[in-house]
Parts: structure tokens; C-alpha cells; sequence
């Protein structure tokens, strides 16, 4: 299956469970290698055997953010169908820089996943198709764009707006929140 890098900003929660699980994973890949060779097994094949059972006893986390986001990308407000994005919108898409919206004054972390690319063209198609409105109500109030000064109305504005768009991150952001790994005193 062919994938495709994203970058994406969640909240530092998120990142914190997400890189906890993977330490706990290490440790019980490791763990597990230990007890085969107790077992009789050379290092070697228990580490083989390691690998072949890490696909579904301990996933990648791109695997488990590819899976939350499939669930998110289920739920009726995302689900579509929609019309696939134009090449003009793909390259809108392409653009680097964030999408209006108030700071929500939460810790982001920055982190990169490889997805299969069909479900990056989901999730982008879904976070367009649901944005297009309100992004295109904001750009006709002149409310977007570099170096503009906004009165304290036309910020509220602008943030009542930002509340109706669903960027990537924020999909991401959502998905992880509902079906992403918990902590254990959940």
C-alpha cells in the first residue's frame, strides 16, 4: 500500500499518550523476545518471531492514527460523498500555511505520519468539501490573508467563522481524541 507523508499539529496530550504507548510497546517486544529465548528459542528466532506477530500485537502508531482517522472519517458529518477535489483545489491544498482560527491556547506538537494515500485524499477531500462555505464567506468579509489588521469585531468574527472549518489537523486532532489510544486511569 502506497503512502504519503502528512504533517500535522495535535495536542501535546495526544503526542505524550501516543509516545507512551510506543515506549510501553518497546518494552513488551522486548519483554516478549526475553521470554522466547527463556523458552528455549536463540535471540535471533525470537526476534523473528517478534516481527512477525508486531502488525497486530503492537501496531505502528501511523497505523493506529490511520485507523482513528477512518473512524472519524465515518462519522456522518465527515462521511461524505463528496466531489473529488480539482486540481486548482489540490494546490490550494498544497500551500503551506495555517487556516484561520483563534489560538486555543492548548500545547501542539508537531508530528509526521505516513498514511496510505487513498486515505489522505479522504481526509483532505472531507476537511475541503466541509470548509469550502465557510472559508469562502471569510474570504468575501476580508477576514483572511497575511498582514491584515482586524478590529476586535471582525476577530470575533473571523474566530465564529474558523469555528464551522475542519483542516486536516483538526480532523486528526478529533479522530485521536475519540478513538486514539487512552490513558490507563481512563
Amino acid at each position: 500500500m502506497d503512502k504519503i507523508p502528512i504533517t500535522v499539529m495535535i495536542y501535546a496530550y495526544q503526542a505524550g499518550r501516543l509516545d507512551l504507548l510506543k515506549k510501553q510497546q518497546t518494552l513488551e517486544e522486548m519483554a516478549t523476545v526475553n521470554a522466547l529465548v527463556n523458552q528455549g528459542n536463540t535471540r535471533k528466532q525470537a526476534r523473528i518471531i517478534v516481527a512477525r506477530m508486531r502488525p497486530t500485537e503492537w501496531p505502528s502508531l501511523e497505523t493506529i492514527v490511520a485507523q482513528a482517522v477512518e473512524q472519524r472519517l465515518d462519522e456522518p458529518d465527515l462521511a461524505g460523498p463528496w466531489e473529488p477535489l480539482t486540481v486548482a483545489e489540490v494546490e490550494q491544498l498544497a500551500l503551506s500555511g495555517r487556516w484561520p482560527g483563534a489560538s486555543l491556547g492548548i500545547s501542539m506538537a508537531q508530528r509526521n505520519y505516513s498514511l496510505p494515500i487513498a486515505l489522505v485524499t479522504r481526509l483532505r477531500t472531507a476537511a475541503w468539501r466541509v470548509s469550502e462555505a465557510p472559508m469562502r464567506e471569510l474570504e468575501a468579509r476580508g477576514l483572511v490573508g497575511a498582514g491584515l489588521v482586524l478590529t476586535e469585531g471582525q476577530k470575533r468574527e473571523r474566530d465564529e467563522l474558523a469555528e464551522r472549518l475542519y483542516p486536516v489537523p483538526r480532523i486528526v486532532r478529533e479522530a485521536l481524541a475519540r478513538y486514539g489510544p487512552a490513558t490507563a486511569d481512563e
